[in-house]
Formats: C-alpha cells, structure tokens, sequence
C-alpha cells in the first residue's frame, strides 16, 4: 500500500517544486538566480523521480510489480 502512494507523492512533490520555481522566478529579475534556481529544482526534480523509479526497478526485479502491489 505505501510502494503506490510514493508514485502520488512524487507526482505531487514535482509538481509543488515546479511551482514553487515558477513563483521564484516571477519575483526576480536576475537573469543569473533565474537560472541557479532553475538549476536546482531541476536537480532536486531528478533526484526525487530516480529516488522513485528505484523503488519500482527493485520490485519488478523481484517479480512484486503487479496490479496488487
């Protein structure tokens, strides 16, 4: 039950930052913390959907990856 809800979390989660980034980035000017913040959410972005795809490579390679799980 807890494997499904981490692929809602993270859709969520990457959701949030890219908004999150979007309203930075509409509050500033400077092209340079533009891009260093796009940079990072970005990083934290990947990081999170590999982090995710983990879990899921882990349970197909166990043959748990079905309907049920």
């Amino acid at each position: 039950m807890i494997l499904p809800l981490l692929g809602i979390l993270t859709k969520y989660l990457v959701d949030f930052l890219s908004a999150k980034r979007d309203e930075l980035n509409s509050k500033t000017e400077n092209e340079t913390a533009q891009k260093y913040t796009t940079m990072i959410f970005d990083t934290i972005t990947k990081c999170v959907i590999a982090t995710n795809q983990t879990y899921v490579d882990s349970l197909k390679e166990q043959g748990a990856f079905d309907a049920e799980a």
